[in-house]
């Protein structure tokens, strides 16, 4: 009698688990970061001001673009890595890396989350082929701001207009 109690529980687990997969339910494991919208962020238009001038940018619909998205209004310090782009300082939280591929290129345009280190890439050039790096958005406007030397103070808001 116990051993089929305990096949018909296992049984039951195992449909309730296929059921749950099926609806998907319970497919996305946890990153920690429970405040991901859940709408789409293709489409959305993010400002990004240094000083006087702006970037815009297009974002890209996957979950670490939500995530971040999310995080708006935000202020970082961006500084030069390399030739090809500018790093911010480290997010406050960490972004999803659901469905992320496990490295990516940035290409000049960029706007990258750097999972290793928590922060971002704005790419003014091409990158290196890297582990970690997940593409977030695409800069459409403003790109010459990024060749500007030295750190600068940019604020990353929603773009209140859908021209810009």
């Amino acid at each position: 009698m116990r051993i089929f109690l305990k096949y018909t529980l296992f049984v039951s687990m195992l449909v309730w688990g296929s059921l749950q997969t099926a609806s998907g339910q319970g497919t996305e494991p946890s990153t920690g970061s429970e405040t991901s919208p859940s709408t789409a962020s293709q489409g959305t238009k993010i400002l990004i001001t240094t000083g006087s001038n702006h970037l815009v940018a297009m974002m890209d619909d996957n979950p670490t673009a939500r995530d971040f998205v999310s995080m708006l209004p935000l202020t970082v310090t961006l500084r030069d890595f390399s030739p090809a782009e500018k790093v911010s300082d480290g997010l406050s939280k960490r972004l999803s890396k659901y469905g992320a591929p496990a490295s990516g290129m940035g290409m000049t345009g960029d706007i990258a989350y750097y999972s290793p280190w928590g922060n971002l890439a704005f790419y003014r050039g091409q990158g290196p082929d890297a582990a970690g790096v997940i593409k977030i958005a695409k800069i459409i406007s403003g790109i010459e701001i990024l060749n500007q030397s030295g750190t600068v103070r940019a604020t990353i808001t929603l773009s209140e207009k859908s021209d810009e």
